[in-house]
C-alpha cells in the first residue's frame, strides 16, 4: 500500500517490546523496510503519588518511552532483526540520562540484564531512532551524544499540549550551523523513512 511505516505503543497489555510474540511483526517489518514509531501510553499511574501535577505525561511518559527502549535493546530484537528501525517518541524519553545506569546494571548484575542478548545496550542504542521533541537544549545535546546526530528527527507533538509551540525552535537555537540543523529538520527523516530525496523535490 506505499506504507513507510506505522505507530505502535510501548507495550501491548503487560507484554513488552520483547516479548516473542511480536518476532512475526518485526519479521514482516524488516522485509518490508517499515518503520516502527514507538508511542508511550498506559503509563500505570492514574492514582497514587502520581495522581498530581500532571505526573503521567510528564513523569510517566518519558519512563514508559525509556522502558521500551530498554526492552529493545536488551531483549535481543536488533541482534535477530538488525535491519528493523524504531522511531522512539519524545527523545527516548529518560533513556539518554539513565543511559550509563542501564549499560553500568547490565555489566555488573549479568546475571538479571543479560538474560536475553549478550551485547550491552549501550553498543546497541545508535542503532535506534528518536524525535527531537524534548524541550531543551542540553538535553538535545544529550540526545546526540547518546544515538547520534544522524539518527534524530524533528518531533512536533502536534497537536497535543506537550508539542513544540514553535516547531523545530530547539534544534535551530541548538545549532547555528544551517547544514546540521537540516539534519534534524528534514534530512535525517528522509533517511529513515527511505524516501528518495530527488523524487520529493519535483
Amino acid at each position: 500500500m506505499g506504507f513507510k511505516g506505522f505507530e505502535i505503543g510501548s507495550h501491548v497489555g503487560e507484554k513488552s517490546l520483547d516479548h516473542r510474540d511480536f518476532w512475526p511483526l518485526y519479521k514482516v517489518c524488516e522485509d518490508l523496510q517499515l518503520l516502527l514509531f514507538v508511542h508511550p501510553w498506559d503509563m500505570h499511574m492514574w492514582n497514587g503519588r502520581l495522581d498530581k501535577y500532571w505526573m503521567p505525561w510528564l513523569v510517566g511518559m518519558p519512563s514508559e518511552t525509556a522502558q521500551a527502549v530498554c526492552s529493545v535493546l536488551m531483549g535481543n530484537v536488533l541482534c535477530d532483526f538488525p535491519r528493523l528501525r524504531f522511531c522512539f517518541a519524545h527523545g527516548g524519553g529518560s533513556y539518554p540520562i539513565i543511559r550509563g545506569r542501564v549499560a553500568h546494571g547490565y555489566k555488573v548484575r549479568p546475571d538479571l540484564c543479560a538474560t536475553a542478548c549478550s551485547t550491552p545496550p549501550n553498543q546497541l542504542d545508535h542503532l535506534i531512532w528518536t524525535d527531537s521533541l524534548v524541550h531543551d537544549p542540553k538535553c538535545l545535546d544529550l540526545l546526540i551524544s547518546t544515538i547520534g546526530e544522524d539518527h534524530i528527527v524533528l518531533g512536533t507533538d502536534y497537536p497535543f499540549p506537550l508539542g513544540e509551540l514553535e516547531v523545530g525552535k530547539v534544534v535551530v537555537d541548538f545549532w547555528k550551523n544551517d547544514e546540521k540543523r537540516s539534519k534534524i529538520l528534514w534530512k535525517n527523516a528522509i533517511n529513515m523513512l527511505q524516501l528518495d530525496e530527488n523524487l520529493l523535490k519535483k
